[in-house]
């Protein structure tokens, strides 16, 4: 009995021993779960416990044109808040306060009793209104910096900027598309809190302030698209438009240097504007382009060698029957040479054009171009366009697409298309920044030129752009835009724009151009669209104008000149950082080896340096040398013919090219 008794003794002990035993490892176990594996995560746990986070608005970073002009800022502004617990007065503390703030007593008196440590009153105000509240000595009522932000330029390239919201977040354009490297590192304030999570209001708040975020250099020039922004007004308000859209890319790198659709918004007060002025409408709303897309069934049928510039085509008088539908030309046309077609516009020759290429051919080259799909340019919003899949196409399908109906782009990719056969038929990446940098001047992100396709030859770029000559010269539709002393190629366009109910079209017009100048070295791609003018809807009429006075002032402004003419300035950007700002604005011009630093004495009938001079002074120096001078422009002397140091002979006529001041 006796020996069983200890065998069960000695179980129960082995038993409890091993329980014992089990129970210590998972306590063990526990314990490294708790104090090694889930360390971080509970130790966040118990500050929020007796810690309350309330946000700071981040300081987003600059955002500056290709010459380093400022274009969206954040500046110190200061918000006021109130511990309510420390406001003993609090009615007449919310008289007052709402009285410097223009705010409500109620609206005050409710912030004032809640039981809150602490409550905003009202973010970013104004110097003047923090002083105001200041004198009142309110016990309880403090201030702290906040960050908010401010668009220097107004409404110049708001579209392109976008904005952000008052909580330092992007909300359109390319605050939206870099937000994740321009809001910067958010501050905050600690509110404590006791056992029961009660909060405890702290005679200071701790604070942490916010961290800058990084710079945008963009590839946009502020004075450019200054000059498209006015240009474009102009033309609408000549024609009472409901509104247009340009833009400007440097056909060779890809770069953007002006975008906008009018009208626009002041991002300063963004709230204020319908949403649908608040978005870059270049890139998201599509339209028919009509006649200027003839230029690219034109280069497809080049390329494919089924036409060439002197064939001829009978353009029917002016009227031709498509399956069941008759297309008509705004002249009574006979036979025309291709290179006739595309001068006076056929819609007829293009659409035998179109059927000689087939539906096949005619699809691969439009998607080469880029039609139906994304440019892929750094912007958020960017939609695709509409281009139908050949199998849809009927015979008059064939024919409406050939000259730009039933198919939709935007003015983006009608741009793209273009720089394309400018750039010798290369298309080339858009794009609108050019680098993004930390605040220590490292480059985060930078874009380059980036070669998309080759879409064409360069021999059949060429001869498109020679054809594209002849619209803009004596008996082409687009004459109006002809550049002064510079060779011009461009497309005029007039589209009927679709119903609003979705089946055919109504009585309302676009009126477009696009072109490229210098035509035998391009350096700029100019797309202008008149959305709705009233009266003459035709694009020679109310956008090939608009064209000819953004090229005039833009060409010399980037250093761009007519054969010839000596060049008296050097147009090195201010500020502008080497690595990044490589292109046409960049470069330096020099002076002819003749010209000498120091102007030239004034002798009769010899030419002087007129650099920097204005108007009047260029007058009053030619009566007095007797000079027989043309005035080109206004502003100050940036170009003359002959050199200076020359004698003007016999009855040549010299040229003096004036520009305005930037």
């Amino acid at each position: 009995m006796k020996p069983l008794l200890n065998t069960w003794l000695r179980l129960r002990i082995t038993l409890l021993l091993c329980l014992f035993s089990f129970l210590f490892l998972v306590v063990l176990v526990r314990a490294y779960q708790l104090q090694v594996l889930q360390s971080h995560k509970l130790a966040a746990l118990a500050e929020q416990q007796y810690q309350r986070i309330v946000p700071l608005v981040p300081k987003r970073g600059v955002l500056y044109d290709r010459k380093k002009e400022e274009m969206a800022i954040s500046a110190e502004v200061d918000s006021v808040f109130a511990q309510p617990a420390k406001v003993e007065k609090k009615q007449r503390a919310a008289q007052k306060i709402g009285v410097i703030l223009g705010k409500r007593r109620e609206v005050l008196l409710k912030k004032l009793r809640e039981e809150k440590p602490f409550v905003w009153l009202e973010r970013g105000i104004s110097p003047h209104q923090r002083a105001a509240i200041e004198a009142l000595k309110i016990e309880g009522i403090d201030f702290l910096k906040e960050a908010k932000r401010f668009y220097p330029q107004g409404e110049i390239g708001s579209q392109v900027i976008g904005f952000a919201g008052v909580d330092s977040q992007g909300l359109e354009g390319v605050e939206l598309g870099y937000d994740e490297f321009i809001r910067g590192e958010p501050g905050f304030i600690l509110i404590p809190k006791d056992a029961l999570g009660r909060t405890i209001t702290p005679q200071i708040p701790g604070v942490r302030h916010s961290e800058e975020g990084c710079e945008v250099i963009l590839t946009i020039d502020k004075n450019i698209q200054y000059i498209a922004e006015r240009e474009l007004k102009k033309a609408i308000q000549a024609c009472s438009a409901k509104g247009g859209m340009v833009m400007v890319m440097n056909p060779k790198t890809g770069e953007i240097l002006a975008m906008s659709a009018q009208p626009s918004f002041d991002p300063n007060h963004f709230s204020s504007y319908p949403a649908y002025l608040r978005k870059n409408r270049t890139l998201t709303d599509t339209f028919e382009p009509g006649s200027t897309f003839k230029v690219f069934p034109l280069a497809a049928a080049l390329e494919e060698r089924v036409a060439s510039p002197r064939d001829i085509f009978f353009c029917e008088k002016g009227s031709y029957t498509v399956g069941d539908k008759i297309i008509h030309d705004v002249g009574k046309h006979g036979w025309l040479s291709l290179e006739e077609i595309i001068k006076v516009s056929s819609n007829i020759g293009v659409s035998k054009v179109g059927k000689k290429l087939g539906r096949g051919k005619l699809y691969h080259y439009l998607k080469e171009f880029g039609f139906g799909s994304k440019t892929g340019i750094d912007l958020p919003g960017e939609v695709a366009g509409f281009l139908p899949p050949p199998r849809s196409w009927s015979e008059v399908g064939l024919a409406n697409i050939s000259f730009g109906q039933g198919v939709s782009l935007t003015a983006l990719q009608l741009t793209t298309a273009l720089a394309a056969i400018a750039n010798g038929g290369v298309m080339m990446r858009p794009y609108v920044v050019k680098a993004v940098m930390e605040r220590q001047g490292n480059i985060l992100k930078e874009n380059r030129p980036k070669v998309m396709r080759r879409v064409i030859s360069q021999e059949t770029a060429k001869t498109v752009a020679s054809i594209l000559r002849t619209v803009t010269q004596e008996g082409g539709t687009g004459k109006a835009a002809c550049l002064s002393e510079y060779e011009t190629a461009g497309k005029t366009g007039t589209a009927q724009k679709a119903s609003s109910t979705g089946r055919g079209y109504s009585d309302k017009r676009i009126g477009s151009f696009m072109g490229f100048a210098p035509a035998d070295n391009p350096q700029l791609v100019i797309t202008v669209i008149i959305d709705e003018p009233q009266g003459t809807s035709y694009g020679g009429v109310v956008a090939a104008p608009t064209f000819k006075a953004i090229g005039e002032q833009v060409l010399p402004y980037i250093g761009v000149y007519p054969k010839g003419v000596t060049y008296l300035v050097q147009a090195t950007p201010k500020h502008s950082p080497s690595s990044l700002l490589s292109g046409v604005d960049q470069k330096t011009i020099k002076p002819p080896d003749q010209v000498s630093a120091k102007e030239v004495s004034g002798e009769p009938g010899v030419m002087p340096d007129f650099s920097g001079k204005t108007l009047r002074q260029v007058i009053l120096s030619a009566q007095k040398l007797g000079l027989d001078l043309k005035f080109v422009g206004s502003g100050k002397a940036v170009a003359q013919t002959p050199a200076p140091g020359q004698i003007l002979q016999g009855e040549g006529q010299g040229i003096v090219r004036f520009q305005p001041a930037m």
